[in-house]
């Protein structure tokens, strides 16, 4: 699992357009009351989950050491600056 904290939501927004854009997305409800979104992509490759809290932390889960979600993770880091939110 990959996390990032205090995210802000615009920024969360531009990491699930970023995703949308290039895989296929399954929304799914927020299985937690902490949780603000949730959503998955599932391909051939492999699957990413991706969960937003409202607090801010945004999680990647996955198999680490599946290259389809190592892209996930890099993706998203082009997006979200991995300095302020590690």
């Amino acid at each position: 699992m990959v996390q990032y904290i205090a995210v802000p939501p615009d920024t969360y927004v531009r990491v699930k357009r970023g995703l949308q854009e290039d895989h296929m997305v399954s929304q799914y409800p927020s299985f937690h009351e902490s949780m603000y979104d949730s959503f998955e992509i599932i391909s051939i490759e492999g699957r990413a989950a991706i969960h937003y809290y409202k607090n801010g932390r945004l999680a990647l889960e996955g198999d680490e050491n599946n290259s389809f979600f190592r892209r996930i993770v890099r993706q998203v880091n082009k997006i979200v600056s991995t300095r302020d939110y590690l």
